[in-house]
């Protein structure tokens, strides 16, 4: 079965469902701006839900299943659909982003975010300053290698969200996204969920041997063990949100056409952008990287963040090159 058929099969019983669902559907797919805030409500909710509820299945099951899925969009939306890659000097970002595939420091990476500056096209005042920043962050990243990497883990999350935010003009619902955010992390941090951590002390991943305290020590290593529980459940909700960001809201406010796209549609704009043989490659990664799972999700994790390490600073570098050209993504 070719791909247009099988997308095409897999359209049928969602027009189906559509028929059935047009008087209460209808207006929402209608209206882009009414559907991306109730789809980042439902993000915001479920990924608040299964924090309180699932976190070391959102910790050891997100990645590999969503990671691949969300690196390709991260490519897509960051690159590929602004036409980044047709400007020669921003190749010169990829071989600091290569390697930190092999475990390079982070001011490795962070030397992404140079070529922005000098390819894009804006004042001399902010590529200055965003040299500074760079500089200052190179700075941080050699002089205390070990907490800014913990940092970046932490604050990459953040760039996916702030991206979505900035793609359009945001009226007060749009606030009121923000707020639930600040005030459900905010919540976590003061120890609304302390009966998770309690809870699931001593409790292993599934299919794996990780426990709770093993996530703990690679994503918040503090010596105050109930903060770093807290840190954790915090991290655990917004990499929900930073998956959710680039697999739903970012494409449903980039696409062109208002209205939600059918599986077929979907898969010529992604056939569109990429060729049949990256999206064949990425198909293979995904699917190798859950099979993995399947035998022993710790080291499936830890290989899936290997491979993923570059696409914190590509996201740092695009938005770069948005501030000093001073414009949306």
């Amino acid at each position: 079965m070719t791909p247009h058929a099988a997308w095409s099969l897999l359209d049928r019983p969602r027009a189906s469902l559509y028929r059935l669902g047009a008087p209460w559907l209808g207006p929402l797919c209608a209206d882009r701006t009414r559907r991306v805030f109730w789809l980042a409500l439902l993000t915001i909710a479920s990924s608040l839900a299964l924090t309180c509820v699932a976190p070391l299945w959102l910790l050891a099951l997100g990645p590999l299943l969503l990671g691949v899925p969300h690196l390709l969009a991260d490519a897509r939306y960051l690159v590929v659909r602004p036409g980044l890659h047709r400007r020669r000097v921003l190749w010169l970002c990829v071989p600091p982003l290569v390697a930190m595939g092999f475990s390079a420091p982070p001011w490795v990476g962070l030397l992404a975010l140079v070529p922005p500056v000098f390819a894009a096209h804006g004042s001399t005042a902010r590529r200055a300053l965003v040299l500074a920043l760079v500089v200052a962050l190179v700075g941080l990243a050699v002089r205390f290698e070990t907490p800014f990497l913990f940092a970046f883990v932490h604050a990459h999350n953040v760039i996916a969200v702030a991206l979505w935010w900035s793609l359009k003009p945001r009226g007060a619902s749009g606030l009121g996204l923000l707020g639930l955010v600040a005030l459900a992390t905010l919540g976590l941090l003061c120890g609304v969920a302390d009966p998770i951590v309690t809870a699931f002390h001593g409790w292993a991943a599934p299919a794996s041997r990780a426990s709770f305290e093993q996530f703990v020590a690679a994503t918040a290593p503090l010596d105050d063990g109930v903060l770093a529980g807290r840190v954790v459940l915090t991290f655990a909700f917004w990499q929900s949100l930073h998956y959710g960001a680039w697999l739903r809201l970012i494409p449903d406010d980039a696409r062109p056409r208002a209205a939600p796209r059918p599986f077929r549609a979907s898969w010529l704009a992604l056939r569109a952008d990429f060729g049949v043989g990256p999206l064949l490659l990425v198909g293979a990664l995904a699917v190798g990287f859950a099979a993995w799972g399947l035998v022993d999700a710790g080291a499936a994790r830890v290989g899936y963040l290997n491979v993923a390490a570059f696409h914190g600073y590509l996201e740092l570098a695009a938005v770069a090159l948005v501030v000093i050209e001073a414009r949306r993504p």
